[in-house]
């Protein structure tokens, strides 16, 4: 898993210094990702099924406990994600960021820890969270229908329930609190599969945990050790019609329209 999230990080920013800067220097034109003619609403729906992993540390050092040396194993395990929410895309796409999105979601954090040598201690957990989300994002369009995301957010999120287990352990167990809060990035790769439906497999991590606060930690303590939640998404996003009910877009003169039509995400 660890060698997976490695991989997927190198990729995405090879094919983004690739792509951009083979485009940068041909000065190519892409087709636009969306039809700002008025065709389609501005806003709609998205879902995001996928896959959590709570990450811990590469190396297992052994240490002294009660002047005894003993190994702390941690190790993560697969749970389940599931999300739902909506997007705006910003009016003539904005500067930095192109479009917002806020969803409500399901959060699985599974995990495991062995500690080894002079004290044999094992225990595993599992926790459960409803949770809510807002992102801003930036796309940057790397072909006619191909683009990557970068997205910042913070996230809340309630655990609901717990199930953890614990055989002989010598000291006190942590365990993160039953509300957190963290600023969050995520990255991926989006794919137009045809005039509405977009598709971004999209890797997710925290890099500032808000509440509670740890001195600028990212990561959360469970057990002896520390582990960082990485979530595996891919989001579906549709465009939606403009129906015969909805009002036209409003121009101020001619040159919004034109700009409005010709923009494309970059």
């Amino acid at each position: 898993m660890r060698l997976l999230v490695s991989s997927f990080l190198i990729f995405i920013t090879f094919i983004t210094s690739a792509q951009v800067g083979i485009g940068g220097r041909n000065n190519r034109k892409h087709l636009p990702l969306i039809d700002f003619g008025g065709r389609y609403k501005m806003s709609g729906w998205m879902i995001e099924p996928g896959i959590t992993w709570n990450s811990c540390r590469l190396f297992n050092p052994e240490e002294e406990y009660d002047d005894e040396t003993i190994k702390i194993n941690p190790g993560g395990k697969l749970g389940a994600y599931l999300g739902i929410g909506r997007y705006n895309i910003f009016y003539k796409g904005g500067n930095v960021f192109n479009y917002m999105d806020y969803s409500l979601g399901y959060k699985m954090l599974r995990g495991k820890e062995k500690i080894t040598g002079a004290i044999e201690a094992k225990g595993k957990y599992s926790h459960n969270y409803l949770l809510g989300n807002f992102n801003i994002n930036n796309v940057i369009q790397i072909s006619d229908k191909m683009f990557v995301q970068n997205s910042l957010g913070v996230n809340l999120d309630w655990r609901f329930f717990t199930n953890q287990e614990h055989e002989h352990y010598p000291n006190e167990l942590n365990m993160p609190s039953n509300v957190v809060a963290n600023i969050h990035y995520k990255l991926g790769v989006g794919f137009k599969l045809n005039d509405r439906i977009f598709v971004i497999p999209t890797i997710e991590t925290p890099i500032l945990n808000l509440y509670n606060f740890e001195k600028f930690k990212s990561t959360w303590g469970i057990f002896s050790s520390r582990y960082r939640p990485v979530i595996f998404t891919v989001r579906i996003a549709w465009l939606r019609p403009i129906g015969k009910g909805d009002c036209p877009p409003v121009y101020a003169n001619p040159d919004d329209k034109k700009a409005q039509e010709n923009y494309q995400m970059r």
